[in-house]
């Protein structure tokens, strides 16, 4: 995983880097979240960045990306329910309204922890038109913490973070394909019942 491109950042514009590429990953920069978060990590303990600036940058680039993607999918989302709403999607679309009116809070911190999920949540959530307080309470606390946990190996492991996240990334990626298709059987099996 090339990671000079953070590295130049960072020697050109120190903390306001970190908060720049916790903050580009969500126009989808190839390099995972929790590597950005770890790195920022990293740099406190190879170089002379102190962890709280560092983490404050890092945390402020998260929740600003996250709120921004919560905005575009709140503006841009709900036209295209509408179009989607005129087709068989109709009926899931519905459930998904009622599952976020029910456990939405859970859901939108519980996505942190999920690659993928994590990534396309705030987006759902703001199309959707969940209220936005609502979204910052749990967002922001499950962004805190996941922040906090993955800035920490960086900062304790500076030179085996990356075959640590790898490892970690694999058996994330593997939670998030169950969590899916658990939702997914959940959904067709509660289909066939209400046919019947």
């Amino acid at each position: 995983m090339d990671i000079s491109f953070l590295i130049e950042l960072v020697k050109e514009y120190g903390y306001f880097s970190m908060f720049v590429f916790n903050w580009l990953l969500i126009f989808g920069v190839p390099i995972p979240n929790e590597v950005a978060a770890a790195f920022s990590g990293v740099l406190t303990e190879i170089s002379y960045f102190k962890p709280v600036y560092a983490f404050l940058s890092a945390y402020l680039g998260l929740i600003t990306s996250n709120t921004f993607a919560y905005f575009i999918g709140r503006s841009l989302g709900p036209r295209l329910l509408n179009r989607l709403n005129r087709t068989r999607l109709k009926q899931p679309i519905s459930r998904f309204n009622d599952f976020l009116e029910k456990r939405g809070e859970w859901a939108i911190a519980f996505s942190f922890f999920l690659p993928g999920v994590r990534w396309a949540m705030p987006y759902v959530v703001g199309a959707n038109r969940f209220p936005f307080m609502r979204y910052m309470m749990f967002a922001y606390t499950a962004g805190f913490v996941w922040l906090f946990i993955y800035f920490n190996v960086g900062r304790t492991f500076p030179y085996a973070y990356q075959t640590i996240l790898e490892n970690l990334q694999f058996f994330l990626i593997l939670l998030s394909v169950l969590v899916i298709a658990v939702m997914l059987l959940r959904y067709f099996y509660s289909t066939r019942v209400s046919k019947k």
